[in-house]
């Protein structure tokens, strides 16, 4: 039996033959009788960081699933077929300067970094998937939207292989099994940088841009099907990628600024195209995407950039989309519902760090409400658990529309102390407080309202109730220490009583869930906003409340000679009594004391963690924001609420997006 081939002529090695190199032509093929196809150098993707139990390719295989289709508001049209090296120049368009700098940097950026997932079988949109008959089928939504109303699937150029690799399909790509995953391969016409950089955000980037990752992905689908198609996306994911790269290696910086200005030089053109028509003719989901990409990892090169131009450029496309929406079917409103819920999770983490009044020229708030639109395939109550998860909000779009409000109107109220605005608007703060609470009270998440697995084995939908929770206590806490009137405490006359008896117990609680949940899990994204909220409720208490334990033991024990001497018995008897009172309350705060000290200790270790399965630039921002909260607290007056999370963050500018 011949050996496999790793060199040699071209002929041998697409037959896997030995062959002896002999030149001009080898003589295995001369024996064979056949044309020998010379000694072609070509350049191999270097594996020697690899577990190479995981990470073998095998060859693609043909299917025959349609070609690949992009989304359009035209009807299905179908195109001829192109080669795979002019599909690859369309989603290079102008990188042949870009690939020199890069190169000039690293030959390929997966030969430094080793997998973040190495027990994770590997994921890429390069290649075909399992070879599993049971693999599940695209979402309706996307497979079978219809052609003639609103969003359109609009066949575009197949990819065309060569017979080395097979035909590849898109559609495959998008949808591996998760269980049983076979060798691929990939043709070596693909060995490039840009590409190696895309197809580590499949594998690396899209788990840990996610709640969940799998073949159900949102993402990981959208991205799939466009990236060979749209210059946004393609440059968008190659961004990501390299800034993520850049927190493992620093010498890829500069590379990973050149990307993302690539990336938002292709953006800034299509959005020009698409604000110069009144009326969209083509849903722009590629730009779409691409700044919602671009917006959200910018913190991953710098921790203070926001991001706030793109995603307010999102926001207005997506405010377009919404109002020219009234001809959709229904299953192109899940499309669009499901970019809608996208952008809530967006504004949540915008609502905590920025005032986004000056989005309110595009209040997408009350157009994600697809009801407002009077649509006959608009849901009239949106209800509290959604039935399909969501790799962003999860499995409750509700809670974290009304977390944002929350957060929104936090910010607003502590900025209006710092301006000394008129105490009737402050009364309106009050009010609005009270309307959000109640609305938070009446949600309850149970798991079998989802009725779609999240197909990650490592982040079951529990996890995702479990975060639904934790956005219910973040809510609450963020309202009772805002606004302590609101809290039906015991004792109205003591200041701490809010924070006794609600906002610790509730930071306490959401600390518990947070251990819940392990950093592993695909949820991690939610985590470093749970671990700053959590810790914004963990305060000691006033020195002058300590001093004032120490002197209550202290009067209640008493002298023992003199309690000894004491002739009345009843009195004698009296100052046991309170001496074992005052013990009593030492103890419950001392355990109270360490409780919320292993709490901290808790979220400063879970947030270095994190550091470490997520981009590591926000989580040190994290760490910076708890701490100085924590130093501010330990050294406050005997009145809580004067020092506030909101003031420390605007004063130290440890701003960054938390997820």
């Amino acid at each position: 039996m011949s050996l496999r081939s790793r060199s040699g002529c071209v002929t041998c090695r697409a037959k896997h033959l030995k062959c002896d190199e002999s030149k001009p032509s080898c003589q295995l093929c001369s024996t064979r009788g056949v044309e020998c196809g010379g000694y072609h150098l070509t350049l191999r993707w270097s594996r020697k960081h690899e577990d190479p139990t995981k990470n073998v390719r095998r060859s693609a295989h043909t299917r025959s699933r349609g070609p690949n289709q992009r989304w359009s508001r035209t009807r299905r049209q179908s195109g001829p077929g192109t080669n795979a090296v002019a599909r690859n120049d369309a989603i290079n368009h102008d990188t042949s300067s870009n690939d020199t700098t890069v190169g000039n940097v690293v030959s390929d950026p997966l030969d430094l970094i080793p997998f973040s997932g190495a027990d994770q079988p590997t994921r890429t949109a390069l290649d075909p998937t399992s070879c599993d008959s049971s693999i599940p089928e695209l979402p309706q939504a996307i497979t079978d939207a219809p052609g003639d109303l609103g969003w359109s699937l609009v066949s575009s150029d197949p990819i065309e292989m060569t017979q080395e690799s097979g035909d590849l399909d898109i559609a495959d790509a998008v949808i591996p099994s998760r269980q049983t995953i076979c060798p691929l391969s990939i043709p070596p016409e693909v060995n490039d940088v840009s590409i190696s950089l895309i197809e580590y955000w499949f594998r690396d980037v899209c788990g840990l841009w996610s709640q969940y990752d799998s073949d159900f992905n949102f993402n990981r689908i959208i991205a799939a099907t466009l990236w060979s198609t749209s210059a946004a996306v393609s440059t968008s994911l190659r961004g990501m990628s390299s800034a993520y790269l850049s927190t493992k290696g620093p010498h890829m910086q500069k590379t990973a600024i050149s990307l993302m200005k690539e990336a938002t030089k292709t953006i800034s053109s299509e959005l020009l195209v698409v604000k110069s028509s009144h009326q969209l003719e083509v849903v722009p989901l590629g730009l779409l995407y691409g700044l919602l990409c671009v917006g959200t990892s910018i913190c991953w090169l710098n921790a203070t950039h926001l991001g706030i131009p793109l995603l307010r450029e999102a926001k207005a496309l997506l405010y377009r989309i919404n109002q020219q929406s009234r001809d959709l079917s229904s299953e192109e409103w899940d499309i669009l519902r499901t970019l809608n819920r996208s952008w809530a999770y967006c504004e949540l983490l915008l609502s905590m760090v920025a005032d986004t009044g000056s989005f309110s020229q595009y209040d997408i708030d009350k157009i994600e409400d697809v009801s407002v639109d009077q649509s006959p395939t608009a849901q009239l109550v949106q209800p509290v658990m959604d039935h399909i998860p969501h790799p962003w909000t999860g499995v409750s779009t509700i809670v974290t529309r009304i977390l944002t409000e929350i957060m929104r109107l936090c910010r607003g109220y502590r900025m209006s102390l710092s301006q000394d605005l008129f105490t009737n608007h402050q009364f309106m703060f009050v009010e609005e407080a009270r309307a959000l609470k109640e609305r938070l009270l009446d949600l309850h998440f149970e798991a079998p309202a989802v009725t779609v697995e999240t197909g990650d084995q490592r982040t079951p939908v529990q996890h995702l109730v479990n975060v639904a929770e934790a956005y219910q206590l973040v809510g609450l806490i963020h309202i009772y220490q805002t606004f302590p009137d609101l809290a039906d405490v015991s004792d109205p006359n003591n200041p701490w009583a809010a924070w006794d008896e609600f906002v610790t117990p509730l930071s306490l609680r959401l600390v518990k869930l947070i251990d819940m949940l392990p950093a592993d899990s695909g949820c991690k994204m939610t985590q470093p906003l749970l671990c700053i909220t959590a810790s914004t409720g963990l305060r000691f208490g006033s020195k002058e409340a300590a001093s004032k334990n120490d002197n209550l033991v202290g009067s209640a024990t008493g002298d023992a000679e003199s309690i000894e001497n004491c002739d009345d018995m009843l009195e004698y008897i009296d100052h046991l009594v309170q001496a074992d009172e005052a013990l009593d309350h030492l103890t419950l705060t001392v355990e109270s004391r360490s409780e919320i000290l292993s709490a901290r200790c808790f979220l400063m270790n879970r947030l270095e963690v994190l550091g470490t399965v997520l981009p590591p630039r926000p989580i040190a921002v994290a760490k910076k924001l708890v701490q100085a909260i924590w130093n501010e607290y330990n050294n406050e007056g005997p009145v809580p609420g004067r020092v506030h999370w909101v003031d420390i963050m605007e004063k130290n500018n440890l701003r960054s997006l938390f997820g």
